[in-house]
Order: C-alpha cells, then structure tokens, then sequence
C-alpha cells in the first residue's frame, strides 16, 4: 500500500478499527472526473475469510495491472480504465484474522460474510465500516474475492436468487461472465454454487446485500485452494502468481462491461 500511495491517482485512507484495533485501509484508485462526467463506481473486498490468502494475491495482481508496474507498464486497459472508473479496493477485510491464522472468522469470531445485513460494531466492526463508505461513495459493480476449499475451480456466484433481481441486473451478469471467460481461460461457468445455496441467508453476505442495496451488478469470485482441475498445473498448482493473473484479467472484463453497459 505505501508503494501504491505515491502513485499520482492513488490515495489510502483508514476507514476504521478492527476489533483488535488494526486499521482497516482502503485503496482508491482513479483520475478525477472530467467534463463533468461521473465515473463508475467498482469496489472490490479481499478475504474477508482470512484462511483464503489466494483473495489478497488476486488483489495484488489487479493492482500492479492499475498502476502499470513492470510488464503492466503503459497497458492500454488500465489507462482506459482510469478514464471510466474509480476503484474503491479493500485488500485485507480481515486483518485480525488473519494475524491469528484463523479460516473464517474475524477475533470476535464472526463469519464476516454474514454480517453485511446487520454489522455490529463490537461483533463486525470491520462491515461496518466498508459498508458505511461503500453506502457514502455509492457502487456501479462489487466483487467479493474468495477461495473454496472443495470446489476445484475459478467461479462466480451471483444474485440471481434474490426476488429483487432485476432484468438489467440480470443482462450485466450474464454479459460480465461471458467477458471474463474471454480474459482469462481459468475462468468457468459449468461449475459453481447452486443458486440456491444461500437463498435463507442471501443478504447477510456481501455481494447479495450489495447486488440488493445498489441494484448493481454484484458477484463472489471463487479460486481452488489446491488447483484448477480445468487447467492444472502439476508443478505449482493454483498459486499466488496464477491469482495475481486472474485479477490482472479481471481488468478486461470490467472494461468491456464499462463500454458495454455505459
């Protein structure tokens, strides 16, 4: 975060306090509005279950694509990009969490991820104070990154359960996906959650109550833990570097989403 600080269109700020007292920082990236023309709003959250270290990678990836580091440099998505949107990014959900090595919970031993209809400020002060901003600053798309442990495969889940799931809303996931497929072949729609899988609980967890709220296109990105069965890799299995590349990819597909749906 300090190296992406000294970027000329970045700026980190403190949102608020975990449970323990570590900060909770958020990374905002993106040029000031121009001719008066507002900008999309993109925010995306980063392990909020601690135990899933591939999320913070993911994050790393996109943002070294952001800032045109190393073989990013001068990329021509990222620069068109900066003229569309302003990325709202929380790298870490869950620092205590992950100081103390925990899977799922933060140190008051909540499930994050079922907290967003009703943070707390003593159980799940660290929802509190993304939501607040993300309710302040408003959202055009969100995506919640996560890893599965039984699933071995990069996947999306949606808000297609919810029964305030609109048409539109419907026609920007649908066309989200197909775009992704195209950015990055680890990407895949035959294997996933059901739509079900969550439907009693749907708006205590992030992208439903955020897809629910802003009536924007709102999605779970999961990664495998071990490999993606799809395209494996025998040597290093699903790593740090191949989540960086994915969340470097990702770019495109927010890209051509911008264009498409303007």
């Amino acid at each position: 975060l300090g190296a992406v600080q000294q970027l000329p269109h970045a700026n980190v700020v403190e949102l608020g306090r975990t449970v323990e007292g570590r900060p909770m920082s958020l990374l905002t990236l993106g040029t000031p509005e121009t001719d008066g023309a507002p900008k999309k709003k993109v925010w995306i959250i980063a392990r909020q279950h601690p135990g899933e270290t591939m999320a913070e990678w993911f994050v790393e990836g996109l943002v070294k694509r952001l800032a045109g580091w190393g073989d990013w440099a001068g990329d021509p998505v990222a620069r068109k990009l900066y003229d569309r949107v302003t990325f709202h990014i929380v790298p870490n959900m869950n620092p205590d969490g992950s100081v103390h090595g925990n899977l799922r919970t933060n140190a008051a031993g909540a499930n994050l991820n079922r907290e967003w209809m009703a943070p707390d400020a003593e159980r799940s002060p660290e929802v509190l104070a993304v939501r607040d901003a993300i309710h302040a600053t408003g959202c055009d798309m969100f995506f919640d990154i996560h890893g599965d442990e039984d699933l071995p495969y990069v996947f999306v889940a949606g808000s297609e359960m919810l029964p305030s799931f609109t048409e539109q809303q419907g026609k920007e996931q649908a066309a989200f996906i197909e775009a992704f497929k195209v950015a990055s072949p680890d990407f895949q729609t035959e294997h996933g959650y059901a739509a079900s899988k969550y439907k009693e609980d749907a708006l205590k967890l992030a992208s439903k109550y955020i897809g629910h709220r802003f009536g924007c296109l709102s999605l779970t990105l999961e990664m495998p833990f071990k490999d993606n069965a799809n395209l494996p890799d025998e040597r290093v299995g699903w790593n740090g570097e191949r989540s960086a590349a994915l969340g470097a990819a990702m770019l495109a597909a927010i890209l051509k989403h911008v264009e498409t749906f303007a």
